[in-house]
């Protein structure tokens, strides 16, 4: 399509909604005088069905030429429209008549509400004889019958033989003949794009044409034919059926019409106006269109009834426009952001993906680590088997899990019983403690393609001080970091450090078991603000005789930089912040941000990385000070880490990419992620912010806290760790786990306190 062209059929559907607005505008109850140019409005919708016609014929022969991308971009154009039109009319029109009943007639459309809402959902409301009107949206019925030709259009562009004629046949049979009546006027548009005849009318023939066209339109709206056409169906079928034709009654008329558009558009065609100075204004107001035709009626009825002003002066017509088209813009500029993430997610739900030669065993599908690997394999066609510790774990819920087993007393027996049946299988675990027992047993797993790192290379990211040695070697900084081996010698520590200081096991698998032996919990990170707090906390460990690290704290906020290392090289790089730890000195990620990778850094990740001769996936960890620009090395996690959710939500499939390359032996090339996409950990997070408002602090930053926590859930486009739309039912097991949970602490807290 030439870009003059391209240019003048944005101006034509751009005036082309604005008449619809005009011609539903010339109300009295607006204004006391007719409106000028206010009686097009039937004919602008005929426009939009023959320009409608030919764009489909074009995108199809460009870009949407396969099913999947027709229906993905069809249905978001739609749906990102249309599903905030239907559920705000209601809202408004109840607002609205409650106000200035006079606006809405004495007759309102609110009863069947649900049956109105499904019915327009589902594009039904003008099928056979129903005319089911979407309350006051009027303009609503031309979609109904728009959603039908694509229907249709589809039909007959992606299927052949003896299938097209039998769904085409039952489309028909399913909408009626009232829809079909107008097919034809859809349909000119095609015929004007795919007739090549047409596309080689010269610029006289051109001229012509255009004349021809618009003397016709002219003598056609002079003559009033649209009202003649329909008084003369209705003298041949009687008043009965006249009315059940509903907006198909000047049909006969209207395909005059068509043909009377469709010259015109050959002749603007050929003779090429020169307008593309006219697009970088036209285009961005043209994708407004869609919002204009389907949402004016409903908000121009509603901020009529809010101003009720006098229709014999002109302010009240202007003002309640003026508040329309804002509104238009507002709602508008966010359809149009959301209708590509509704094109990703219909993209997905219609894509059958390749089913993969290996399945997977996902061993700890208790959190939203491994949660997270079973949706990302399973919406690439993966089988997965998972693994989980109770029958109430997360992954046990999701859909994309072929088959759940709660785990056994012997889980390497239970891998073996598991190989047999599946024969061979990639093998994911989650925790440490998991990885570390699985590597002793590798060679009795030959079955298995592990993709997690071996016993020596996680060694060296499991204890600290060696990972720090690396760090050192090739320039990374590294916090001041202390090793005691005894209480004299973290009095040492003590008077050296400044505070504050953070204590942290430097291999908390390790003494992990020491601990619980202990009666004492693992704690990630220990905060203390000056050496008495750090004596008093190191002094806990005596009676173990092993004391956690101590380490400078360092300002600014966590970093991560994720990579799958394979043969020496980074294959997969993604980076994140993050925005809320809990606890909210440092910890667990509760709120994290995807980011561009910052390149220099991500030099030094993978220098530390092939220091450690690491293969694998990884989280490299910082401390980055943006006031400084200094990123101080807080560890490197050799296995899937919290935060996948968020790398998977943004595009960066990390246990695909393992499965690829150490699964299946395939070369990986990485898709670029989206930076700027958000996650949330909602149970951590929650307890962030009750945290927040419990302690003292003034009375406005906790009012903050618990607006920036409120308002997070109205982010478009907000992902979460758990809750999937797609998948729901891990989120109904968190759900009921806490709240069982937090029932079983609170009979256990009574029974102690009636045993005092």
């Amino acid at each position: 399509m030439k870009p003059s062209f391209s240019a003048y059929l944005d101006l034509v559907r751009l005036v082309s909604a604005l008449l619809v607005v005009l011609y539903h505008s010339n109300i009295r109850l607006l204004s006391v005088d007719k409106l000028p140019l206010s009686t097009h409005g039937h004919a602008a919708v005929i426009v939009f069905f023959v320009l409608s016609g030919y764009v489909i014929a074009h995108i199809t022969s460009t870009r949407e030429n396969t099913p999947l991308e027709y229906w993905s971009s069809r249905l978001a154009r739609f749906y990102s429209v249309a599903l905030p039109a239907v559920l705000l009319t209601p809202l408004l029109d109840s607002l609205g008549e409650a106000m200035a009943p006079q606006f809405y007639g004495d007759a309102t459309t609110r009863d069947l509400a649900w049956l109105r809402i499904l019915t327009s959902l589902a594009f039904l409301n003008e099928v056979w004889t129903l005319s089911i009107m979407s309350f006051s949206n009027v303009p609503y019925w031309s979609l109904c019958y728009e959603f039908w030709y694509y229907v249709l259009f589809a039909i007959l562009t992606f299927t052949r033989g003896r299938k097209r004629v039998l769904w085409c046949g039952a489309v028909a049979l399913l909408i009626g003949p009232k829809i079909l009546l107008l097919a034809p006027v859809w349909a000119t548009g095609v015929v004007l794009h795919r007739w090549m005849a047409l596309q080689r009318v010269g610029r006289v023939a051109g001229g012509v044409l255009l004349a021809c066209s618009s003397i016709g339109y002219a003598l056609f709206h002079h003559y009033q034919l649209t009202e003649a056409g329909s008084a003369w169906l209705r003298q041949i079928v009687g008043a009965h059926w006249h009315q059940q034709f509903a907006f198909s009654r000047y049909f006969m008329t209207d395909y005059l019409l068509a043909i009377i558009v469709a010259c015109h558009f050959v002749g603007m065609r050929a003779l090429a106006p020169p307008l593309e100075r006219l697009a970088p204004l036209v285009r961005p107001l043209a994708a407004y269109t869609f919002s204009i035709y389907l949402l004016h009626q409903p908000l121009m009825q509603f901020y009529a009834a809010l101003f009720d002003g006098d229709p014999a002066g002109p302010w009240f017509y202007v003002a309640t426009m003026l508040a329309v088209f804002a509104s238009i813009f507002a709602i508008g500029t966010v359809t149009e952001q959301q209708r590509h993430h509704w094109r990703r997610a219909i993209h997905w739900l219609l894509a059958s993906p390749a089913p993969q030669p290996m399945p997977a065993v996902v061993l700890g599908i208790d959190t939203p680590i491994g949660l997270a690997i079973i949706r990302d394999l399973g919406r690439h066609g993966v089988r997965v088997i998972g693994i989980a510790r109770s029958e109430q774990s997360l992954g046990l819920g999701s859909r994309y899990l072929h088959r759940g087993v709660v785990r056994a007393d012997d889980v390497i027996a239970q891998l073996r019983q598991l190989a047999k049946e599946t024969g061979p299988a990639a093998l994911f675990a989650i925790s440490e403690a998991d990885i570390m027992m699985l590597n002793q047993a590798r060679d009795t797993l030959p079955g298995y393609r592990m993709m997690f790192a071996d016993a020596v290379r996680m060694e060296r990211v499991l204890r600290k001080e060696l990972t720090y040695a690396a760090a050192t070697r090739v320039g990374i900084f590294v916090p001041r970091t202390w090793h005691p081996a005894s209480v004299a010698q973290a009095d040492g520590a003590a008077r050296e450090a400044r505070y504050p200081v953070v204590l942290k096991w430097a291999d908390p698998n390790t003494v992990a078991p020491l601990l619980r032996q202990a009666g004492m919990a693992l704690e990630k990170a220990q905060h203390c603000g000056d050496a008495q707090a750090l004596i008093t906390a190191l002094r806990r460990y005596q009676t173990l005789g092993r004391y956690p690290m101590i380490q400078e704290y360092c300002d600014g906020y966590g970093l991560g930089q994720f990579v799958f290392m394979k043969d020496g090289e980074a294959l997969v790089q993604f980076q994140h912040r993050r925005l809320h730890e809990w606890p909210p000195e440092g910890g667990t990620s509760t709120l994290c941000v995807s980011t561009p990778v910052s390149k220099q850094l991500m030099r030094q990740s993978v220098a530390l990385l092939r220091a450690l001769d690491w293969e694998g996936v990884a989280m490299v960890e910082y401390r980055y000070d943006p006031a400084t620009g200094r990123a101080a090395l807080m560890e490197v996690n050799g296995r899937f880490w919290g935060s996948l959710p968020l790398a998977c939500h943004a595009g960066a499939s990390f246990p695909w990419y393992c499965y690829q390359a150490l699964g299946l032996q395939l070369p990986t090339a990485a898709s670029p992620y989206r930076a700027g996409v958000r996650c949330r950990f909602m149970t951590a997070e929650t307890r962030r912010l009750l945290h927040l408002l419990m302690r003292p602090s003034p009375l406005a930053k906790r009012w903050r806290e618990l607006a920036a926590y409120l308002t997070e859930f109205l982010r478009p486009g907000a992902c979460y760790f758990v809750h999937d739309w797609r998948d729901p039912l891990p989120l109904w097991r968190d759900l009921r786990h806490s709240v069982l949970q937090r029932l079983r602490e609170q009979r256990y807290q009574n029974q102690t306190n009636k045993a005092k």
